[in-house]
């Protein structure tokens, strides 16, 4: 992982609902990670250091690899099995803990965001994110949909070679049984020759 980028939407209490764009970047080891989370009336910003990333993480369980799987895993697909608090205003704290068995939980990283007045910048960061993905998505769907035409064509020719080979097979076999009957008959033929001619002897 480089540079990975990852925007997601999920309900918090009172089903209220958050987005969180997540950009992770190991080439910048200042701004290791920047957040920028919204409700859609309010946006939190964060940037972390790694060194800062390490600070506020749970290392004795996770490696920082471990901290960013969780941390990713937790906002993309896996919230079932993830706690999440979020508390405070001006400044947003955000804490995540994974759950490993019941009502055990694990301290993955707590992070504080602060308050953002001009939320301007930081809404156009999420729109040009989100255009970037369309566009990246599209791309993936004519991408795929090329591979299926390309597949289509060849599954087209070999189902045209199939119906040639068994043409062929055909013919192969009516070829080898007229010329079957053609010796069977030549060899009758020879053997009442042969048994008439004994015969008369």
């Amino acid at each position: 992982m480089i540079k990975k980028e990852l925007f997601t939407s999920f309900k918090y209490e009172n089903n209220k609902r958050y987005s969180l764009l997540q950009i992770w970047n190991e080439e910048n080891e200042d701004e290791f990670l920047k957040l920028i989370l919204t409700d859609y009336l309010n946006y939190w910003i964060g940037k972390f250091s790694i060194d800062e990333i390490k600070n506020l993480s749970n290392l004795n369980d996770f490696d920082i690899n471990g901290i960013i799987l969780q941390f990713t895993e937790a906002f993309a697909k896996n919230f079932e099995s993830f706690s999440i608090k979020l508390e405070g205003l001006e400044t947003k704290k955000l804490e995540l803990k994974k759950i490993v068995e019941g009502e055990i939980k694990v301290k993955v990283i707590s992070l504080e965001l602060n308050i953002v007045n001009d939320s301007s910048l930081l809404t156009e960061e999420i729109f040009d994110y989100s255009i970037k993905k369309i566009n990246h998505l599209q791309s993936g769907i004519e991408s795929l949909d090329n591979e299926v035409k390309d597949l289509t064509v060849q599954k087209n020719e070999a189902v045209e070679a199939l119906k040639e080979c068994i043409d062929q097979k055909e013919l192969i076999e009516f070829d080898l049984y007229s010329k079957f009957v053609e010796v069977l008959n030549e060899k009758k033929a020879k053997i009442r020759e042969l048994t008439e001619a004994n015969e008369q002897a």
